[in-house]
């Protein structure tokens, strides 16, 4: 025997090898198929054609080229009523018999076909279309617990007779759920309104920061500024009395008392003197500001209403402005109470 028939011969053998156990699991899976086939027979038989369609599933999963399970579910489901699921097994049992080289399956390509045909009048047709989704973060539509694909928005889809569910996920509390009832040759066209997207939650927490403030505030920025300049005057008022002072004590030591009130002072204190005389008189201008202001600022926030808090209870905004005597001149209190 020659090199190259010995090799020839030895992958021979090992490809037989090899696909024995292959061909022992499609044997012992045919097997299995035909134990579930019967299993569905019976119960057919039995007008339990529920459990006879998983048992037919059953065996059309562990062993596909057997036919007879996909023609025996399509049959199953016409006699349920589901003809949308039974047009859809017809017309996948016609695409497999025309596939398959078994002498057994020949003519049932086009029994398939015929009944694929014959059912078109008494299928339901449900439509789901979305409105104002325009613009909006994706949404999720749900089809009778199942995500439905965004690409069959719009487009008429086959469904069984009875009750469906369609439910909207746009990201609220809650989904938007309708019902859609199929009878023989409905065409049922269900439309979901996204709804619009909630404010911010700043706008509804309180006013924006650009709102108008309301007329009071005006006065009481005014009453703010008038209590500012009398504040500020008083201050004047007293340094202006400070320095008087200062200037009197200075004119008091350094001159004598020539009679009448009048004194005679050396020409070095002409500058006391003249400072003396003009911090009295500033003194006198910033103490009638200071009044003045101090009581238009009192009476203009008594006239507007408080923005953020009321009165307490039982003290209501006052304010008392009282002038005593003082050793250098006239004094003025001012007590506010809000």
């Amino acid at each position: 025997m020659r090199p190259f028939e010995r090799r020839l011969i030895t992958l021979c053998g090992v490809a037989l090898l090899a696909a024995a156990p292959a061909r022992a699991l499609a044997i012992g899976a045919e097997e299995d198929a035909k134990t579930l086939f019967a299993r569905g027979r019976e119960l057919r038989s039995a007008g339990q054609c529920d459990q006879a369609v998983i048992a037919f599933r059953s065996a059309l999963e562990i062993y596909p080229e057997g036919l007879g399970a996909l023609r025996n579910i399509a049959e199953c489901e016409e006699e349920l009523g589901r003809y949308a699921s039974a047009r859809r097994d017809w017309w996948d049992l016609r695409r497999a018999a025309l596939q398959s080289n078994e002498a057994k399956y020949a003519g049932w390509n086009e029994d398939a076909e015929a009944r694929y045909r014959a059912l078109g009048s008494k299928v339901g047709t449900l439509t789901v279309r979305l409105r104002g989704a325009e613009g909006r973060p994706p949404v999720q539509v749900v089809l009778d617990g199942k995500p439905l694909d965004p690409r069959l928005l719009g487009v008429e889809l086959e469904r069984d007779l009875g009750a469906h569910t369609i439910e909207l996920f746009y990201g609220g509390a809650a989904p938007i759920s309708e019902r859609a009832e199929l009878t023989p040759g409905a065409r049922r066209v269900v439309t979901l309104n996204v709804p619009a997207p909630l404010p911010a939650r700043d706008a509804l927490s309180g006013p924006s920061a650009s709102a108008p403030a309301p007329p009071s505030s005006g006065v009481r920025v005014g009453g703010y500024v008038a209590l500012g300049v009398g504040g500020a005057s008083a201050i004047a008022t007293v340094v202006a009395l400070a320095v008087r002072a200062n200037a009197l004590s200075a004119v008091e030591d350094g001159c004598s008392p020539a009679g009448g009130g009048a004194y005679e002072c050396p020409p070095s204190l002409q500058g006391d003197y003249d400072t003396g005389k003009t911090a009295s008189t500033l003194a006198g201008v910033f103490a009638g500001v200071g009044l003045v202001g101090i009581g238009a600022g009192v009476t203009l926030l008594l006239l507007s209403p408080s923005e953020t808090a009321s009165p307490a209870p039982g003290k209501p905004a006052a304010a008392e402005l009282s002038l005593t005597p003082s050793p250098g001149g006239l004094g003025s209190r001012l007590l506010v109470r809000f």
